[in-house]
């Protein structure tokens, strides 16, 4: 086996602190978390979320670092090779194959988001989405191939190539490896990313008032929204999120420290560097710049429109109407894209480790074979992510996995290893001692909750149908470039007779793709004019379809989208012909192949562990015999 000397190594506190911090502050504290803070009772929402991460976050933090420090001991840099050594039965290793398949992945989907926010800061720079005439919500979804309209992007291309450059970029780092690679990289980008944080929150705060509203929306309390079991469940999801537990990444890290470290003090800082950037920094930019560009009466609406929403369509829309696209805007967007960057190579470097600590491949050499291996992976995931393929992947290995991980890692802890053992492993060389109180949580509470979480999330996916892929509906108008005002749909309001029978519509073609397994395109010619009907030249779709479904349906349907022009100020009043694109998608296929996908990764893993350790075994038997 090879000793611990032989492993990397850490070059300074200071770097594994950044590093640590550079795996937890990532996309979903800047966005992620105003948006969950917005939408679950304001400041009340930090009562749950407080709770969470003393009863969730710090510990499971803090045994992760332990069960890194055991298993780097042994020369284990990752979850199998650490369970096998704290469990001490064949069973260990197989149940530690979650915490290196899991990061795979998970950084197969996230580099894609990581590229997103790189294009976005050329796109800034460039001034591409600077015109008013953009529609900033069809170039997001054009930009990612998902809409069924062409009017900025001809396909998914342009985000592809920008996927290629993030992934070259964290090969790279990964190759370079723990000290001059992942190190490095943390100490150059945690404080750019600090400075980016603070010059944007500045810049957004010195507007005025209105931005102070938007602060005073994000806090606000409604202590009635604690009595709704998701807003509890959303803010344990945020702690597991923003602290990178369960992805096998703080067990990588903590391998790589020295015998005496102190592992309690590093993660407690590295934890109080993630919430500063997420509660402070997370707080001051995003919704403040809503309520100052949109109008305090708009920030629920911006709020509920979801993290990607937030970050791709509305803070452009406040950069282009405050003039900062080219400075604030590639600012914003690059403070995104290294957030995204220390996360995903922390989150990487597992994989990493498995390959150079057990398979015995060289740096370089496990370095080319992830690059491959993550390549080949996001090619569907690119083509399908129209299908919902990221969506499935995030469900998957962001919501389920991490919490059946950090499950089975906390009962191996305290229960099989032993919480006594396990304690003084933690406070070995340790400056700080962990309350004594955290003892019994980590034994009781922490597995409890965590079990509770896991059944409750398990059963909303069940309930909710989110295992059964159904068909979704895409609508977009083109060849919009050619007008200066904006084309919109304006559905009609929820409960509403219309929105009966819009559904009951939309339900008739949700099933008509469904019996036949294929997508099916409609677009609709139509006349819009400020004071007369809707008016609807041509209806064109499959013919099988439109006999099923009827062309006044059709009509009807059109109707109820509730397709609308705004004109800019000052254009002259006069009919607009436009086409109006509706796709309907059929979705199983894609998602089944993403589920294939990840369930090729585990048995991939699970292949290689067997071979391995059977290989190991017989290694040892020749060696006694002799």
């Amino acid at each position: 086996m090879k000793a611990a000397g032989q492993r990397e190594q850490w070059g300074s506190r200071i770097g594994i602190i950044l590093a640590a911090a550079g795996s937890a502050v990532g996309i979903g504290n800047l966005l992620r978390f105003p948006g969950q803070a917005a939408n679950h009772g304001g400041g009340a929402f930090m009562i749950p979320y407080v709770l969470s991460l003393l009863l969730l976050g710090l510990p499971a933090m803090w045994i992760a670092w332990t069960v890194g420090r055991i298993g780097g001991r042994a020369g284990h840099g990752t979850t199998p090779g650490m369970f096998d050594v704290m469990t001490g039965r064949p069973w260990g290793k197989y149940v530690g194959v979650i915490g290196v398949s899991l990061p795979l992945v998970f950084v197969i989907y996230y580099t894609y988001i990581e590229a997103w926010c790189l294009a976005y800061s050329w796109f800034s720079l460039t001034g591409r989405y600077k015109d008013g005439a953009v529609d900033l919500g069809g170039f997001f979804e054009e930009f990612l191939g998902n809409a069924p309209t062409h009017n900025y992007f001809t396909g998914f291309g342009t985000a592809g190539l920008f996927l290629i450059i993030a992934l070259a970029l964290n090969v790279f780092v990964l190759y370079r490896g723990v000290q001059r690679g992942i190190e490095l990289l943390a100490k150059i980008a945690i404080p750019i990313l600090l400075l980016f944080c603070i010059v944007l929150g500045a810049w957004v705060l010195g507007q005025g008032g209105g931005a102070l509203a938007g602060l005073e929306f994000l806090w606000r309390p409604d202590f009635a929204a604690l009595a709704n079991p998701q807003v509890w469940m959303a803010a344990a999801g945020q702690i597991f999120f923003t602290l990178t537990i369960g992805y096998g990444a703080l067990e990588c890290f903590g391998s790589y420290v020295r015998e005496d470290d102190d592992i309690v003090l590093t993660g407690l800082t590295a934890a109080s560097i993630n919430e500063l950037v997420e509660v402070v920094f997370g707080s001051m930019i995003a919704i403040p710049a809503a309520a100052l560009y949109f109008g305090p009466e708009r920030i629920a609406e911006v709020a509920s429109g979801g993290t990607f929403r937030i970050g791709m369509v509305s803070m452009p829309e406040i950069f282009r109407g405050m003039g900062g696209v080219h400075l604030f805007g590639s600012m914003w967007f690059l403070l995104l894209f290294f957030a995204a960057f220390t996360s995903s190579v922390a989150v990487a470097q597992p994989v990493m480790a498995f390959l150079q600590d057990e398979a015995r491949i060289s740096r370089g050499a496990a370095a080319a074979l992830l690059g491959v291996v993550w390549v080949l992976a996001s090619v569907p995931l690119v083509y399908f992510y129209r299908y919902g393929a990221l969506d499935e992947m995030d469900f998957w290995a962001g919501t389920i996995g991490l919490v059946l991980f950090t499950t089975i890692e906390v009962v191996i802890f305290s229960w099989i290893f032993g919480i006594r053992r396990g304690w003084q492993e933690m406070h070995r060389g340790a400056e700080v001692r962990v309350p004594g109180v955290f003892r019994w949580v980590m034994t009781f509470v922490t597995p409890l909750l965590l079990l509770a979480i896991f059944g409750a999330w398990f059963f909303d996916a069940i309930i909710h149908d989110r295992l059964i892929p159904s068909p979704t509906i895409h609508t977009g108008f083109e060849n919009v470039r050619r007008f200066d005002g904006r084309f919109r749909l304006d559905r009609p309001p929820e409960g509403s007779e219309e929105a009966r029978e819009l559904a009951e519509i939309e339900a008739q073609l949700a099933a008509a793709v469904s019996a036949r397994g294929r997508d099916v395109p409609i677009w609709f010619e139509i006349v819009i004019h400020p004071s007369a009907p809707l008016g609807i030249d041509r209806v064109g779709t499959n013919l099988d379809v439109l006999r099923e479904i009827g062309l006044e349906r059709f009509k009807r349907y059109a109707q109820l989208l509730g397709p609308k022009y705004e004109p800019r100020a000052g254009e002259t009043l006069r009919p607009h012909e436009v086409t109006l694109a509706v796709e309907v998608r059929y979705r199983a296929r894609a998602i089944w192949l993403m589920r294939g996908i990840m369930l090729l990764i585990v048995a991939a893993f699970l292949f290689m562990i067997r071979s391995i350790w059977s290989r190991r075994r017989r290694r040892e038997t020749l060696e006694a015999v002799r």
